[in-house]
């Protein structure tokens, strides 16, 4: 059995029957939390200190396009909606291929991990083909985080006299 022994920290925890703590312990055995509170022992348990830190329930973010993390911080002066799609979806998504997809979600996952997110809703409007779908699923996995998988529609570059995706 792993167990481990967060000593000290200041607990939010949600639950009116457990509490909130401001210096205060949690054991976990394995991947459950099994007591909460001050002062707990533990033997042979791994001591992590939670001195000055805060622990919270895991954050759910149920709106996510995991596939664009590598593209953060680009946009801030696109004019909204219209910008995002030509941009996006008419010139950068076109370019990406099944690794481009891997890694996007692979690193995005993870830093939802380190920021508090332990579950996502991952709309992956990029896959064109079932091994991109893979590497999307793929990069997800590996990062060891809950995950929905919603396939979005792709929104191929409009052509002059075509109907628009939307």
């Amino acid at each position: 059995m792993n167990r481990k022994l967060i000593k000290n920290a200041n607990i939010l925890s949600m639950d009116l029957a457990v509490g909130d703590f401001d210096d205060a312990d949690i054991l976990i055995e394995d991947d459950r939390i099994v007591a909460v509170g001050p002062n707990l022992q533990a033997d042979g348990a791994e001591i992590i200190d939670g001195k000055g830190r805060i622990v919270i329930p895991g954050l759910v973010n149920a709106h996510i396009h995991t596939w664009e993390f590598q593209l953060r911080g680009i946009g801030s002066d696109w004019v909204g909606f219209r910008d995002y799609v030509a941009n996006m979806h008419g010139n950068l998504a076109t370019r990406y291929q099944d690794e481009d997809v891997y890694i996007g979600n692979l690193v995005g996952s993870l830093n939802q991990l380190r920021n508090g997110t332990t579950t996502i809703v991952d709309w992956c409007h990029i896959t064109r083909d079932a091994s991109m779908t893979d590497a999307a699923i793929d990069g997800l996995e590996e990062s060891g985080i809950r995950a929905v998988f919603a396939r979005g529609t792709v929104k191929p570059p409009e052509r002059p006299g075509e109907v628009p995706y939307h």
